[in-house]
């Protein structure tokens, strides 16, 4: 998994902090067999002010959620926002 570092503002969900996770780490749990599960909330975009949807992983064995961001190696490590909810294959997990 790529290691990312905030140096601006927590992502908070319900008030906790949340870890981060790309793509490429979901694939390595998946690789690994390692249970998770995901669901998707709203968020203000804070580029363009509209409301989009942010997946959210939970782990077995961890103690917080996961955010989907880029990977910070091949763009910008942002959280990954969509227009619209996406379904289980589009995303190919």
């Amino acid at each position: 998994m790529y290691e990312v570092f905030n140096v601006g503002k927590t992502i908070l969900l319900d008030g906790k902090p949340l870890s981060l996770v790309t793509p490429a780490g979901v694939e390595g749990w998946i690789e690994k067999g390692i249970p998770h599960s995901y669901r998707y909330d709203q968020v203000r975009d804070p580029l363009d002010g509209k409301m989009k949807y942010r997946c959210l992983y939970e782990k077995d064995g961890a103690d917080v959620p996961f955010v989907l961001v880029s990977d910070p190696d091949s763009g910008d490590g942002r959280v990954i926002l969509f227009d619209q909810k996406p379904d289980a294959q589009s995303l190919h997990l």
